[in-house]
């Protein structure tokens, strides 16, 4: 039996931050905060909601069947989801 979901695809940016927030803000200095952080590494990752049930789903063995729709740049995340599988026929 497979399952709808509905739900989003989304691309998620993890950024990386060395140390740790509560090093950056200084109760003595919360007038001029500043929330500007170096973050030396950024990635790109494949998210949303129905993209993270359809995956989970269909990696223990079920059929997922995502319904949601993808912006101009989720040529990506479609093929990454055929690669694994993962029915496209509800994804616009």
């Amino acid at each position: 039996m497979a399952a709808v979901i509905c739900g989003s695809l989304a691309f998620d940016t993890i950024m990386t931050f060395e140390g740790r927030f509560a090093d950056q803000i200084l109760p003595d200095q919360l007038h001029i905060l500043n929330v500007s952080f170096l973050v030396p590494g950024l990635r790109r990752d494949f998210g949303g909601c129905a993209g993270n049930i359809a995956y989970s789903l269909n990696a223990l063995g079920g059929k997922a069947l995502p319904m949601a729709t993808l912006g101009s740049d989720g040529a990506d995340y479609l093929e990454r989801m055929r690669t694994l599988g993962i029915d496209t026929e509800f994804v616009r």
